[in-house]
């Protein structure tokens, strides 16, 4: 005779599976930062939208540094003076479109022509929402596009998505391992 568990059974197997699993994320999260601090390189111009971005971070409680840059050019100068192995410090880079001297379209384009910083992880994290700018920035290896949400309790819903994917989900490679 066969015997099936009931759906209560198997909502309450269910529930307890996927409550470890997040028990398990959140171990290998104090883990993965407690030995590491990252850094997230934010490309803004807007102070009001660095800031907001700042609290989101800090708010986090994770040990990441949040440097600002504001503007592309910025960006790429700070870029170019990190040491190779100082790249594997970053988290990913937060990165404006519409920014004075060089925007986040024209960083990719440079990010995209070069052989080490092309690997960077890269966020575009602008207000607008053209197709024109959303196909431009994967073209030129933009890993992903973010919208910036007007309302403050979505943008520190946004800010906190970023981070928990790509400082805690996502594997990035290593600059000073890395061999080809």
């Amino acid at each position: 005779m066969l015997v099936f568990p009931s759906l209560k059974d198997v909502r309450n197997t269910t529930f307890t599976y996927f409550s470890s699993i997040t028990i398990q994320i959140k171990a290998q999260r104090s883990v993965l930062f407690m030995n590491t601090a990252k850094k997230i390189l934010l490309a803004e111009d807007n102070i009001a939208d660095v800031e907001l971005t700042k609290i989101a971070f800090r708010e986090l409680n994770l040990p990441l540094e949040v440097v600002h840059v504001s503007d592309g050019q910025q960006l790429l100068d700070h870029l170019n003076n990190l040491a190779t192995h100082q790249l594997d410090d970053i988290a990913l880079i937060l990165l404006d479109l519409n920014m004075p001297r060089m925007g986040g379209i024209d960083v990719l384009k440079v990010l995209y022509k070069d052989d080490e910083l092309r690997r960077l992880p890269v966020v575009v994290f602008t207000s607008s929402s053209h197709d024109s700018d959303i196909q431009a920035c994967y073209e030129y290896g933009a890993n992903a596009y973010v919208c910036k949400p007007l309302d403050i309790q979505d943008f520190n819903q946004t800010i906190q998505a970023i981070a928990n994917f790509w400082g805690e989900i996502n594997v990035l490679p290593s600059f000073s391992k890395v061999t080809l």
